[in-house]
């Protein structure tokens, strides 16, 4: 009877993963415009301008991250396009 010691783990799907990466790219960088734009009409409410610019920052931080890791993987993109999200 034979064993198998090893099971074949399923290939590593590279266009799959920089297909994913592009679209998370995408969609952090609409949030980050979206928290960048509505920045300057909350601080005319009652909300604390440190929150607001805490989700900003948090944003651009996503965005930022995502984008180093595309620059690691040699990706190219169009991601500092106009703000456009496809909905």
């Amino acid at each position: 009877m034979i064993f198998k010691l090893h099971s074949k783990r399923p290939k590593f799907d590279q266009q799959a993963y920089d297909k994913r990466l592009s679209d998370a790219i995408e969609h952090a960088k609409y949030e980050y415009e979206k928290a960048r734009n509505s920045e300057t009409a909350m601080f005319e409410s009652d909300i604390a301008p440190r929150m607001i610019k805490a989700e900003t920052a948090k944003a651009k931080q996503k965005y930022f991250f995502l984008l180093r890791a595309a620059r690691q993987r040699g990706m190219k993109g169009h991601w500092s396009t106009a703000f456009v999200h496809p909905e």
